[in-house]
């Protein structure tokens, strides 16, 4: 045990040869594999396990991860690359894709080896799903629920292999040496109210996406920017911000996206007023039954159905919609038998809930779903532009853009978490962390937050205000004075916070998070006011149509002094590399 700076906290070392930050698929397939590489491993995650992020409580009629060599002998490795490509070309790095198409067959029998049994259909042959963007049937589940089963398994193999397994503990910041790299991390144990210096020269962050930045979203609340936040602070490249995953979602009782499974059985949609509205947002020739047949999730500008999510927002938007911000959804007009066969898991988990899809009127919203971008994966083992510090799952950038095959997303997590662990291992071997040359400005920074005030700064009333912001101004409808408007409270609160962030160790945990709310949203907010064009799920109310060759390329972000650098990225050529 230690104290520093005169901070009313206890500060506790403890020593690895690599941390990994975060729960998830993506983290804890990370932890075990650095393990079975040899390595001493330390994992945190700011949710107790197998509770937080999205991989857990992910959940729809076909969730799934793709990988080919289980199905149709067409298929191959070749062509799911090419399939992603051809979703995410301009955007994406060709080198990455190679990689996640070539190792995904491999860990799924991975999964397959640590218990995860995967669905089968009725000759015993593994049930596969075509997704969206794939040429083939490629995409392997467990009944809609797939990443929990996939972290059950994960973790309780972590917990045989001897991973120390640190939860709840909130990662406060990242500590690098005099040369820039990484020499550990510092969180935080509300349990026991103390930090913990993790000292080690390998950090893999799998912190999650931004899903506490939005009052509706279908994942968990916890996850509120910190790797995004944390990683800009200190330098690392950050791409394609601007895009993200949102769509309509079952928000009451509890939070269920809707599939296009769902919306392929045409039900009826109601404003609070009981009235059908989609019809007065549909262009002449264009009809309801097109609509819903083309739709899908997450939203769209590259179809008729992109109509329906507009509709949904704007009803709400103007104040049409019910007390918790939705809409009504009605299947009673479709035969229970359809329901029985077209949405099977959806159908069974509202019922053990409480809720008949065929007799009650569903409460659907528009909900934020996942991040595209994130911090910059500049090599093939998930290498951060920070030497030591590797980006996995959502919090990473590089391999989704604009769109992306489904089934990808797992893939992802479960490829580039077995390559970040075996390389994070590799690279302690022999090796100790270096002096923490950072670490004495987290503690100047923490000093400046617990000193003391004559009044209490209400977090959550802010975090509430960044909430009600970011899903007003960037879910659906995005527009540059809506944005700005959003990035002066952003501003605002930022400035409050680096002023006047009183905690004490019983509020520390909600006082970074709301400060990593506001960092992280602002770098949305500006990336996506960067865009001046309308582009699959990035929809510009003052930039319409897409903008063409002279948008079709990523932006790198990054911090420069105070402000933020934007740079074009061009991932299909050479000078990519370089920047």
């Amino acid at each position: 045990m230690m104290s520093a700076n005169g901070l009313p906290i206890t500060v506790e070392k403890v020593t690895a040869d690599v941390v990994v930050v975060g729960g998830g698929g993506a983290a804890s397939r990370a932890a075990l594999s650095a393990r079975q590489a040899g390595a001493n491993v330390r994992l945190l995650t700011k949710a107790p396990l197998q509770t937080g992020g999205s991989t857990v409580h992910g959940a729809s009629e076909i969730m799934s991860m793709g990988a080919a060599g289980f199905g149709d002998a067409l298929d191959s490795t070749e062509i799911h690359y090419q399939d992603t490509m051809r979703a995410g070309r301009g955007f994406i790095d060709a080198a990455l894709v190679r990689v996640l198409a070539e190792d995904a067959p491999e860990r799924i029998t991975d999964l397959m080896d640590l218990g995860v049994t995967l669905d089968r259909s009725g000759d015993g042959s593994l049930k596969l799903i075509r997704s969206d963007f794939g040429s083939y049937a490629r995409a392997l589940g467990v009944s809609g629920k797939t990443g929990k089963a996939f972290v059950t398994a994960i973790s309780e193999a972590l917990v045989r292999s001897g991973v120390q397994i640190d939860a709840p503990v909130m990662l406060v910041d990242l500590i690098r040496d005099a040369d820039g790299a990484v020499a550990g991390v510092l969180g935080y144990d509300p349990a026991r109210k103390i930090l913990i210096h993790y000292e080690a020269p390998s950090v893999v962050m799998g912190t999650g996406g931004i899903h506490g930045v939005y009052q509706q979203q279908v994942s968990t609340s916890e996850m509120t920017g910190d790797g995004q936040a944390i990683c800009f602070r200190h330098g690392a490249e950050m791409v394609n911000l601007e895009f993200h995953q949102v769509g309509s979602a079952l928000i009451h009782p509890y939070v269920q996206l809707f599939s296009g499974s769902c919306f392929s059985l045409h039900p009826k949609m109601l404003n609070a007023r009981g009235e059908e509205f989609l019809p007065s947002y549909l262009p002449d020739g264009v009809t309801v039954d097109e609509v819903y047949e083309k739709k899908q999730f997450p939203f769209t500008t590259t179809n008729v159905s992109r109509f329906l999510d507009i509709a949904m927002a704007h009803e709400i938007a103007e104040g049409r919609g019910t007390e918790r911000g939705a809409v009504l959804f009605s299947f009673a007009d479709v035969p229970e038998a359809r329901i029985a066969e077209v949405m099977p898991n959806t159908a069974r988990w509202m019922r053990d809930r409480g809720i008949d899809p065929k007799t009650d009127k569903l409460e659907v919203g528009v909900a934020f779903q996942c991040m595209n971008g994130g911090v910059r994966m500049t090599g093939a083992d998930a290498q951060s532009s920070i030497p030591g510090l590797y980006v996995i799952g959502e919090l990473a950038g590089g391999v989704r853009g604009p769109d992306r095959p489904g089934g990808n997303s797992l893939a992802e997590g479960q490829v580039f978490g077995h390559r970040a662990g075996t390389a994070a291992a590799e690279r302690s071997r022999g090796a100790k962390a270096e002096k923490a040359a950072t670490l004495e400005e987290t503690f100047a920074m923490l000093s400046r937050a617990f000193a003391p005030r004559n009044h209490t700064l209400d977090t959550e009333a802010v975090a509430g205000k960044i909430r009600e912001t970011m899903q007003r101004d960037c879910l659906v409808e995005k527009s540059a004075d809506g944005l700005n408007r959003a990035i002066r409270v952003m501003s605002d609160v930022r400035s409050l916070l680096e002023n006047d962030l009183h905690v004490s160790p019983e509020t520390l945990l909600q006082g970074l998070s709301v400060r990593n709310m506001a960092q992280t949203s602002e770098l949305v907010l500006r990336a996506c006011l960067n865009r001046d064009e309308t582009r699959s799920a990035h929809y510009r109310l003052d930039h319409p149509e897409s903008g063409g060759e002279a948008y079709a390329h990523s932006f790198v972000m990054r911090r420069d002094g105070n402000g933020i650098e934007v740079k074009p990225l061009h991932y299909d050529t050479p000078a990519s590399k370089a920047l």
